[in-house]
């Protein structure tokens, strides 16, 4: 009797036990399928980094890795977004403003002087994600507003100012062929239409066969284009297009599918304020305000050493929708132009002296460990994840998303990120599983990385902030995809 009362006390002695230890030792789901991805034949030379912790209680649900540095890919634009969020708020509105120098002669309607474009960091001005079928609206309105001012006539020229930060027209971070095409677009201090022009080709309906450019949309003056590009069985766009910044010699290499009438290749404007200059000069033209001297841009003058009087009197403001609006473009549709632009507004709100990418990163990294972040290992170089010497640790992110979900800003906060199987770049994760509607988070990719980080509520109701990334694995984009989404369906589905 007394032996077995003794191993009644041991069994509910261990059941406690069993009870209290960590939940990340526990052997639950979660943890079998950490232990799966650690030996899967895929992931042989992969590096894995996991972290879910309970917003309410702090636990660590399950980790791996969790201090690596591991290479974000547009995870990256929840740093750039939270913070820009916390240092301006919901209402910032970016400003262009259109001036003039010198003086108006009343009698003769002649402006004695030049019209000047004061950019303001505007990543929207023309842009199809804010103005659909009225991007050229804004220039309408600026001649609207010159001849309102009594103008028909200008001595000097259209000058466009895009000196608020210094002349980088591309991340000296990124890879060489990605800098002339539309998805690396660094921030400059005018940006219009979204900073990109379209190269439309005809390709035979035989495969391997040369290509022709049939339009270049907007026309951009001088631009010249050699085109390389061939048509492919592959039913993908792989063309991609290189050239240098501010330079107007592009080559354009790769492939496109075969037989299609007009197939669409994007590329980033080679200096977007010398086009708006020479745009608007144009259209003055064509409405009878005529320029006796050619448009330019601050940054031409400067290299010709002209002085030019380049401040003056505003005619016309234009503001941008309210950065909320831009930060939700970001986060949802993984807009990389607009991180750029959120990045380099940091520069502007501190009031560094130098205003440019890498000083925005760096005051970002120094904003987080203000804030108590354990900042080692933290390398940030853009807004949008595009380059690879960014790291960001699944520690890092989860003090990030606590952070938020503390922050007077949280519901505006999550309601940027994309929801799994219902909107932006997380529309089909997920789809019609215990995911949908209960992820929150921003996905991201690079080539051989996959990453996402967010919130996600468990069917025991736990509200958790978690960070996955998988790098240099040895299969299909496809077939990482599911192997997160299985991990993340196990995370969702505890009932602890």
């Amino acid at each position: 009797m007394k032996f077995s009362i003794s191993i009644l006390i041991l069994l509910l002695t261990g059941s406690v036990w069993a009870q209290k230890k960590p939940i990340k030792e526990q052997n639950h789901a979660v943890n079998q399928q950490l232990a799966i991805l650690k030996k899967d034949a895929d992931l042989t030379s992969a590096a894995i980094s996991f972290l879910a912790v309970d917003l309410k209680t702090g636990e660590t649900i399950a980790e791996l890795n969790p201090d690596m540095g591991m290479i974000p890919a547009s995870t990256q634009k929840l740093f750039t977004t939270a913070t820009v969020l916390e240092l301006a708020g919901t209402d910032y509105r970016f400003k262009t403003k259109i001036q003039y120098s010198g003086n108006i002669d009343t009698l003769s309607k002649t402006l004695k002087g030049n019209l000047i474009i004061k950019g303001g960091g505007d990543p929207t001005l023309g842009s199809k994600y804010f103005y659909r079928g009225k991007q050229f609206d804004f220039i309408k309105s600026i001649i609207t507003a010159i001849k309102s001012s009594g103008i028909e006539k200008i001595t000097g020229r259209v000058i466009a100012d895009a000196s608020i930060y210094e002349a980088q027209a591309a991340s000296p971070k990124w890879l060489w062929e990605e800098i002339a095409n539309y998805y690396a677009i660094a921030a400059t201090g005018i940006a219009v239409y979204d900073n990109l022009y379209e190269l439309h080709f005809k390709s035979p309906a035989e495969a391997g066969k040369q290509t022709k450019i049939i339009k270049i949309y907007p026309e951009i003056p001088g631009l010249s284009v050699q085109n390389e590009v061939f048509s492919s069985n592959i039913r993908s766009d792989e063309a991609y297009i290189y050239g240098i910044p501010y330079t107007y010699k592009r080559i354009v290499r790769g492939t496109i599918p075969r037989n299609r009438a007009d197939f669409i290749v994007k590329g980033a404007m080679p200096d977007p304020a010398y086009f708006l200059a020479q745009k608007v000069q144009a259209e003055l033209d064509s409405s009878g305000v005529h320029c006796r001297k050619s448009a330019t841009t601050v940054r031409l003058l400067k290299l010709k050493k002209d002085k030019e009087q380049t401040v003056g009197t505003t005619i016309k403001t234009f503001y941008s929708p309210k950065i909320i609006s831009i930060i939700n473009l970001t986060n949802k549709k993984s807009n990389n132009l607009y991180a750029e632009y959120l990045l380099n507004l940091i520069s502007v709100k501190k009031a560094l002296k130098k205003k440019n990418q890498q000083s925005s990163a760096n005051e970002l990294i120094n904003f987080w460990k203000l804030k108590g972040m354990n900042t080692n290992g933290l390398h940030i170089v853009d807004g949008s994840g595009l380059s690879r010497l960014n790291s960001i640790s699944a520690k890092q992110f989860i003090f990030l998303l606590k952070y938020m979900n503390k922050s007077s800003s949280r519901d505006i906060f999550i309601s940027t990120l994309p929801v799994a199987g219902q909107s932006g770049t997380m529309k089909y994760f997920g789809k019609n599983t215990i995911l949908t509607g209960k992820l929150h988070a921003k996905s991201g990719s690079v080539e051989r990385v996959r990453a996402y980080a967010g919130y996600l509520k468990t069917k025991s109701g736990r509200e958790l902030a978690f960070s996955v990334n998988i790098a240099n694995y040895n299969c299909s984009s496809r077939a990482i995809k599911q192997k997160i989404t299985t991990l993340l369906t196990a995370l969702a589905n505890l009932n602890i």
